[in-house]
């Protein structure tokens, strides 16, 4: 039997999508390979190291799309806070879409595995850090310098993980809503200090 091409993307994509649902530990290697149409001969073709190898890529594959899509939004803002809260509204759309099932592609998975496996810590951890550097960067096209743009990165993206978590538990947009104005706030306290 010839393996599509596309098998190994495929897998890819479904675990991204089931951990960002159940995290990792609630993720069964036999749950991605059915969400993915997957034959199991496949999955240790392209992932030996079976469910680990696989997380870590859908951990990446999850971080770079978020970190493009907030480079996206510093180059269409006109402002600081504009760029932030374009952020904050592409993760409540997301968030939304999923019917409030899909919440930080990074954060179920962060949560669990947290000094239990190297590869996946190294994984959430690069994914987190890549978002706030990507953030800074943004900042830093609007003129804030380096260190406080590095500082402001590391609040909003607090504020917004913590929103959207508040989000998915109460089932509701609101916390997400609530979230831009204090965002709106540390913009202008970070912009005149």
């Amino acid at each position: 039997m010839s393996e599509k091409p596309d098998s190994k993307e495929k897998t890819v994509l479904a675990a991204a999508s089931l951990l960002r649902r159940h995290g990792y530990n609630g993720t069964a290697l036999s749950d991605i390979l059915a969400t993915a149409g997957s034959p199991r001969g496949s999955l240790y073709f392209h992932f030996p190291n079976g469910k680990e190898e696989i997380a870590v890529a859908a951990l990446k594959l999850a971080a770079d799309s978020v970190r493009k899509a907030i480079a996206g939004a510093a180059k269409t803002s006109k402002s600081a806070d504009e760029f932030l809260i374009r952020i904050v509204r592409g993760m409540a759309a997301d968030l939304e879409r999923s019917d409030f099932k899909e919440g930080c592609p990074i954060a179920p998975t962060a949560l669990e595995v947290s000094g239990t496996s190297e590869a996946l810590t190294g994984a959430v951890s690069a994914a987190f850090q890549g978002w706030e550097q990507e953030i800074a960067a943004g900042l830093q096209w609007f003129r804030f310098d380096a260190g406080r743009a590095k500082l402001l990165a590391t609040a909003a993206l607090s504020q917004l993980e913590g929103a959207l978590l508040l989000a998915r538990t109460y089932q509701s947009m609101e916390p997400l809503q609530r979230a831009e104005e204090p965002i709106r706030v540390l913009v202008r306290a970070f912009a005149k200090a």
